[in-house]
């Protein structure tokens, strides 16, 4: 074993744990759906499905693969029990001393034209208005900075149905 194989193994034992951890209570195909993804991002360096499954270098068509992935994520949304277990995971990390922020932040897709529930949003690195998805997240940080607990971390649409102000008249 040359010691490029010895890191990715390390790695690959380093993700399942985790993987395991925050995918706790989840049904056996998306525990593992959570794991091939978080490897993928992490090997690929990249979040678009066709880079996560060349990451995954399983013995099938590419986009056999990438069609899995697609599937299993479009049928149901992951981010309300993973956000729990990170909290659960965060409870024992987090004292007084502790800051929580909230960091409100946006996704801009310009050059989209058909994405579900595209919104307006106010792209603030350029400061100027474009289309998107809203971001949340929370995290708590000690004064000195050298202990960032993340809390949650949400992506929503003001265009999607469930938003909770769609449904209100103006």
């Amino acid at each position: 074993m040359d010691a490029n194989s010895t890191t990715i193994h390390r790695f690959k034992l380093q993700v399942n744990k985790f993987t395991g951890i925050i995918s706790k209570g989840l049904p056996k195909i998306k525990c593992r759906l959570v794991k091939e993804v978080i490897y993928g991002i992490q090997a690929s360096k990249d979040v678009k499905l066709s880079n996560i499954s060349c990451a995954l270098k399983v013995d099938i068509q590419l986009i056999k693969t990438e069609d899995r992935l697609s599937r299993n994520l479009g049928l149901c949304d992951l981010t309300g029990h993973l956000n729990q277990q990170i909290l659960r995971l965060a409870d024992d990390k987090i004292d007084d001393t502790m800051v929580i922020a909230f960091d409100p932040g946006d996704i801009m897709k310009p050059y989209v034209k058909t994405v579900e529930n595209h919104c307006g949003i106010y792209e603030g690195s350029e400061h100027t208005n474009a289309n998107g998805y809203h971001l949340c997240q929370v995290t708590a940080a000690n004064l000195s900075h050298d202990r960032i607990v993340p809390l949650c971390f949400v992506a929503y649409s003001s265009q999607a149905k469930d938003y909770p102000c769609a449904t209100e008249k103006s």
